[in-house]
């Protein structure tokens, strides 16, 4: 395929041309046109240029959602620069990590989390510009390094195609995050594929899944701005804020993961809230059951079910109209440009109906791992992405997942690797050893459940080692239980049996 030239930050310049007065973004009370965007967008690109970042250079994102989120990530790529959105829930140790990993030249923090940040800034020497934006919009140091930039138009145009856009970090199996390089082209084709889902300028989507989240970024606000669409940024979610959002600003649609939905059905409010102008709600991130399904479909309210990863930019599946319920408990149909294979372990192609790992071509499929060279070759391989996922394609080419790269745990859309928290409880001078799997749960899907060992002589406390692991991993991640076992169950060559395991939590 030949390189696709073309620079994210081109979108909302052309969109100040051709819709200059209309909403592009708004977080509460404070909404900006195209034309304003750009003019912001603009001004913070110069100014970067001006402090002397380069093409190439990272920019690191430790924000809540908002339209300061959107001026960051698309001023980087007008002027060369590569974002890298952090993860709030993550521990300062699994932030600094990162920070080490990629070595940002610039942070831009939210005032809430200004402690962090200096002590992020001070763990990493490369940070030599840190900027703070206020909880509300007003004066910061953000808005007036933001005036300091020229406010003309600020895109490279030999940056694009084939160049860094985002580093997205993903938790590793390994238990230490991977950078995943998404480029301009890998975004841009992101796009195409998500306008099949029947957005256009008039579309007014809502995000209140995370933007460090590749489905709240990726997912939804990049194909938005990029047909011209409204955005509206939620910085946390509340279920009453969402359906009065709704209600309010005529919502066509939004993305979530199946927990999110569950917590607004369960809200007193969702039965007595106007939802007649959504299209669609879109799901992803956990399988959606039928029940829930049925019960928005009582309201007239229509699901499409999506499967994407990080590294495929993440759009690889996803449903038309009406398609939810008749296929419920599939992920949906490839995207237009998105190619999907079953394989055996022989690497050759699987028949209809039989399970196997899920590969995928395209060109919204990643660059490769930052820094991981090793990893970059393991999974991409003869042109075609090795997923780790097992699922099938029926006979009208829906897939379905019946299980999970490795062990994964996806709890309320996030994922959990055992390998990680195992990692941290392993740490604890008197565990010996450790095992955790996920254990099905109402609200969230999955949650951790943590097995351990003691060193001989050793006595462990389950409490303890609860507060142990929340100290220095995100809460999600964090075990729900901890069981202190004499001994784990072992196979014949070592390894704990952890599909034993499974079954002891799944059977009570």
């Amino acid at each position: 395929m030949a390189e696709l030239n073309v620079n994210i930050g081109h979108w909302i310049r052309q969109n100040a041309i051709i819709y200059p007065h209309k909403i592009a973004t708004k977080t509460g009370d404070r909404s900006f046109t195209y034309r304003q965007l750009a003019e912001r967008m603009n001004r913070l690109a110069h100014a970067l240029i001006a402090s002397g970042l380069k093409p190439g250079d990272r920019v690191a994102l430790y924000l809540l959602n908002g339209y300061e989120y959107v001026e960051a990530v698309f001023a980087c790529s007008a002027a060369g620069l590569i974002a890298v959105p952090l993860n709030w829930r993550l521990s300062q140790e699994e932030l600094v990590f990162i920070m080490k990993d990629c070595q940002p030249k610039a942070l831009v923090f939210h005032a809430m989390f200004e402690q962090q940040a200096a002590l992020l800034a001070a763990e990493c020497p490369s940070v030599s510009l840190s900027l703070s934006v206020a909880h509300d919009g007003g004066p910061s140091p953000y808005e007036s390094y933001l005036q300091t930039g020229d406010p003309s138009d600020a895109v490279n145009p030999a940056v694009g195609g084939d160049d860094p856009h985002l580093i997205m970090y993903t938790a590793g199996t390994t238990g230490t995050p991977k950078g995943v390089i998404l480029t301009h082209a890998n975004c841009f084709w992101q796009s195409v594929n998500g306008w099949a889902l029947g957005v256009s300028p008039d579309t007014v989507a809502l995000v209140i899944l995370p933007m460090f989240h590749v489905g709240g970024l990726n997912g939804c606000v990049t194909p938005m701005i990029h047909i011209g669409a409204t955005v509206i940024l939620s910085p946390k979610f509340d279920p009453a804020d969402v359906l009065e959002t709704i209600e309010r600003e005529r919502v066509n649609g939004m993305v979530a993961v199946p927990a999110i939905y569950q917590m607004l059905y369960d809200h007193p409010k969702f039965n007595t809230t106007d939802l007649s102008s959504i299209v669609a709600f879109i799901s992803g991130g956990a399988p959606l059951g039928k029940e829930l399904t049925r019960k928005y479909h009582e309201r007239g309210l229509e699901f499409r079910q999506g499967y994407g990863l990080t590294e495929t930019s993440p759009g690889v599946t996803g449903m038309g109209p009406g398609e939810c319920l008749k296929k419920s408990g599939t992920a949906g149909r490839t995207c237009t440009y998105v190619d999907v294979r079953i394989v055996g372990e022989d690497g050759k192609d699987l028949p209809k109906n039989e399970p196997g790992e899920v590969v995928i071509r395209g060109p919204n499929v990643m660059k490769g791992y930052w820094n991981r060279p090793e990893a970059t070759a393991e999974v991409l391989r003869d042109g075609w992405f090795h997923s780790g996922d097992i699922g099938f394609l029926d006979d009208d080419g829906f897939l379905t997942l019946v299980d999970r790269k490795k062990d994964m745990i996806i709890s309320g859309g996030e994922n959990v690797y055992p390998a990680e928290v195992e990692k941290v409880l392993l740490e604890h001078p008197a565990v010996a050893e450790a095992a955790v799997v996920g254990k099905p749960d109402e609200k969230w899907g999955e949650v951790p459940i943590a097995f351990v060992s003691p060193v001989p002589g050793q006595t462990l406390d389950a409490q303890e080692l609860l507060h142990f692991c929340s100290s220095r991993i995100a809460k999600y991640k964090t075990p729900k239980q901890v069981l202190i076992r004499d001994s784990l169950p072992h196979s014949a060559a070592g390894k704990i049996l952890k599909q034993q395991l499974k079954r002891e939590v799944r059977e009570g």
